[in-house]
C-alpha cells in the first residue's frame, strides 16, 4: 500500500473495529495456509499449481515460498469423517471422550450417530504473513507427512538467542517456508517443507517493532480462540492414498 493511501484511510483510525456488533464467531472463519497438491480442489480446478501455498478462504496462490511470524503455537485434536468426507469438529488435546488408539497408529472416536471418525493431532501455527498483510491472521497446520520437518522448525524456534544471547521468544522472528517434492512409503508423490530430507524452513531476519506491535500483539490476545475458528472446510490431501495411515510414516 502506499503511502498515499494510507493517508486516504487515516480517518478510519478513529472508528477502528466498529460496525461487526452483530457479527459473532459463528460468522467468521481464520483462513488456513494450505500446500496446494495434486487431488486439492485448487489444484484440479486450475487455481493453485501443486506445491504453492495458498489461502484457503481467497484461494490467493503464495507461491512455493512464504514468509511467516509465528505468533502462537497450539495442539488440537479435529476429528473428520473417514474418506474426506468433512469437518466435524476441533478440541483441545484429550477434550474428545470415547477416543480409541493413539497419535501414531491412528485415533477414532464413535460419534452419537455411530459412525466412526478420524481423529487427527495437530500442531497449529497462528501466523502472520508479512509481505500479504492484508490477510490477517492465518493457521498454518501440520500433516502427519510434514510432521518431522515441523519437529526441525520447532526446535530451531526454541533454541533460536537474540544478539545479546538470551532465548528467543516464538513470535521474535520472521522465516521463510519453502515447499519440495516428497515420497511416502506407497510411493506416492506429494509436497512438504522439504529439502533433502530436512526441514525447509529457515531464519529469516528478526521482526520489526512496528510488525510486533501491529500484528503480533493482537494475533496473540485472541490466539486460543483463531485456533478453534480455523477454517476446516478443506482437510489436507498429501497423496492419492493418505500418507499417514500407517504407523511410522511421519
Amino acid at each position: 500500500m502506499s503511502a498515499k493511501e494510507e493517508k486516504d484511510v487515516e480517518f478510519l483510525n478513529e472508528v477502528a473495529g466498529q460496525g461487526f456488533e452483530n457479527m459473532g464467531t459463528d460468522e467468521t472463519a481464520v483462513p488456513r495456509l494450505l500446500i496446494a497438491q495434486a487431488l486439492s480442489d485448487v489444484t484440479q480446478n486450475g487455481q493453485v499449481p501443486a506445491g504453492h501455498f495458498y489461502n484457503s478462504i481467497t484461494g490467493e496462490d503464495y507461491g512455493e515460498s512464504v514468509d511467516v511470524i509465528v505468533c502462537h503455537f497450539q495442539k488440537v485434536w479435529v476429528e473428520w469423517k473417514k474418506n474426506q468426507g468433512g469437518y466435524v469438529g476441533t478440541y483441545p488435546v484429550g477434550g474428545l471422550e470415547g477416543v480409541t488408539g493413539d497419535n501414531f497408529k491412528g485415533m477414532e472416536h464413535k460419534d452419537a450417530d455411530g459412525n466412526i471418525n478420524d481423529v487427527i493431532e495437530t500442531w497449529d501455527y497462528l501466523v502472520v504473513l508479512p509481505d500479504h498483510k492484508e490477510a490477517g491472521f492465518m493457521i498454518f497446520g501440520s500433516t502427519r507427512g510434514n510432521l518431522k520437518y515441523l519437529k526441525g522448525w520447532n526446535t530451531q524456534m526454541r533454541y533460536l538467542r537474540t544478539p545479546s544471547g538470551k532465548a528467543a521468544p516464538l513470535f521474535s522472528s520472521i522465516w521463510t517456508m519453502t515447499t519440495g517434492k516428497d515420497t511416502n512409503k506407497k510411493g506416492n508423490t506429494y509436497y512438504s517443507c522439504n529439502k533433502d530430507g530436512k526441514s525447509s524452513i529457515v531464519w529469516k531476519e528478526w521482526v520489526s517493532k512496528e510488525l510486533f506491535q501491529e500484528y503480533v500483539v493482537p494475533a496473540r490476545q485472541v490466539a486460543d480462540q483463531a485456533v478453534m475458528l480455523a477454517d476446516n472446510r478443506t482437510q489436507a490431501i498429501e497423496a492419492p492414498a493418505e500418507e499417514g495411515t500407517e504407523s511410522g510414516d511421519f
